[in-house]
């Protein structure tokens, strides 16, 4: 996580760039009803990818169906979850701030509202863990560049312990969108 102090150096993935892809992705995919569940309020990783997701909403001239907030925890998402998609008219996708939520709100739609994902609801995440490419899951989602990450810190530490920087530094790396099972992939969509 970046920290809102320009004194301290950060090594991140481009959150908001990750939110606005998946946010286009859902849109090319013909997602009417786009739902957001976020993570902790406080954290600049919820709030730049969701602010990326906002701003390729309205690029395409929607607003955010509905919005919950699961806090990082999975019980609460699966609360948030229920909550969301019960109701009459539910979200078609929806954009969860981690992958370990995704995969709460996938449990919910798939075994407690019996709902088919993607078919019914399109589901993605963030972060690209390991257990996201398990077949179970199979979700689509934004990779953080976690190696080139550490490599990025391991040298911005190796400066200022060799004299080399007198300053804070923060980078931000591109995170690739991982196209999987969870969501309806667009026509066209480069494979």
């Amino acid at each position: 996580r970046a920290q809102d102090d320009p004194r301290l150096s950060s090594v991140t993935s481009d959150n908001f760039a990750g939110g606005r892809k998946l946010a286009d992705f859902l849109i090319a995919g013909a997602h009417q009803r786009i739902a957001h569940i976020a993570g902790w309020e406080g954290a600049s990783t919820q709030r730049d990818r969701e602010a990326g997701c906002m701003e390729g909403l309205e690029a395409a001239n929607q607003t955010l169906f509905a919005r919950g907030c699961g806090e990082f925890n999975y019980e609460r998402t699966k609360e948030v979850a229920l909550q969301m998609f019960s109701g009459a008219e539910r979200p078609d996708a929806v954009f969860v701030a981690n992958d370990h939520m995704a995969f709460a709100v996938m449990d919910v739609l798939r075994f407690d509202l019996r709902l088919r994902v993607p078919q019914d609801v399109s589901v993605v995440g963030y972060d690209d863990v390991a257990l996201a490419a398990w077949p179970s899951y199979n979700l689509t989602t934004v990779r953080q560049p976690a190696a080139r990450m550490v490599e990025g810190a391991i040298e911005i530490l190796m400066d200022r312990l060799n004299g080399r920087a007198d300053c804070a530094r923060q980078v931000t790396l591109d995170g690739p969108l991982q196209v999987r099972g969870s969501a309806r992939v667009p026509k066209g969509w480069p494979s």
